[in-house]
């Protein structure tokens, strides 16, 4: 008797426990994503667009980078961005990746003045179209848990000859015009925060993904005395990392397998401690 009930036992309670494993992974539908840079001093502009570098039918990446230098009346100024955008697929989770930097010095030959400088660099998912789909056995309708856990952090240091500086980051997920999931952070100094949501899906429906970097610095009749080495006035940067990951929600007859498996098992144990 007692080989007859292991083997059942144990398919019942394998039942029940995989009723929480993977159930469903993001599959990419459609996407629109930007980012760049841009600097204006004294008049002159320059910019740089990033390069959208997504690969169909899955991931979706965005790269930029580039150093500049403006030339000025007894001296330079130079500044450079840097930024970046992943989101990897895969049947097990759905990656994201983000990162942006920006840096800001002046060199002066003789005493200086810049009237005004503005640079800001972005990068920008704005959205990518996402559905949840169903591996095998899991049908359209299915009820699904879908979660996000990362990891934001910043840097943020500005000279106090820095008239205006900011760095920002965000991201959500919206079914239709409701936000299901949010995180947004305006840096106000260094540090790290924890970044972490869930809400209820279906398999076959579709969500809208977005996030966004922005950061940027500005001067405002900075006066700067000569100097053999250069001014350091602005380092910024952001990184956001984390995944989603989906599970099946068991369905009530799930849960009596579970415990049906474990009442057996219970019941067992006690025969044998008895025996």
């Amino acid at each position: 008797m007692k080989t007859l009930l292991k083997p059942l036992l144990a398919a019942l309670f394998v039942a029940g426990l995989s009723s929480g494993a993977q159930a469903a992974f993001f599959e990419r539908v459609d996407y629109i994503v930007s980012g760049g840079y841009r600097a204006l001093t004294d008049g002159n502009d320059v910019s740089d667009a990033a390069l959208d570098l997504s690969s169909p039918p899955n991931d979706v990446v965005l790269f930029g980078a580039n150093v500049f230098s403006s030339a000025l009346t007894n001296g330079s100024l130079q500044h450079s961005y840097a930024a970046d955008a992943f989101l990897n697929f895969s049947a097990g989770s759905t990656d994201l990746a983000m990162s942006i930097s920006h840096s800001l010095g002046a060199t002066a030959s003789d005493a200086m003045t810049v009237a005004a400088h503005q640079q800001d660099a972005f990068v920008d998912m704005t959205a990518v179209t996402l559905k949840i789909v169903g591996q095998a056995g899991e049908t359209n309708g299915s009820a699904v848990n879908v979660s996000f856990a990362g990891n934001a952090s910043a840097l943020y240091d500005l000279n106090s000859m820095v008239s205006g500086g900011y760095l920002g980051l965000g991201l959500s997920v919206s079914r239709g015009t409701e936000v299901v999931g949010e995180y947004l952070w305006d840096v106000q100094q260094s540090g790290d925060q924890t970044v972490d949501f869930s809400f209820a899906g279906i398999v076959g429906e579709e969500l809208t993904f977005s996030s966004y970097m922005l950061t940027g610095a500005s001067l405002a009749n900075a006066s700067f005395a000569q100097s053999i080495s250069a001014y350091t006035l602005a380092e910024a940067g952001a990184s956001l990392n984390g995944s989603f990951t989906i599970a099946a929600v068991p369905e009530p007859e799930t849960y009596a397998m579970l415990l049906a498996g474990l009442g057996f098992v219970g019941f067992m144990a006690r025969r044998c401690r008895s025996a």
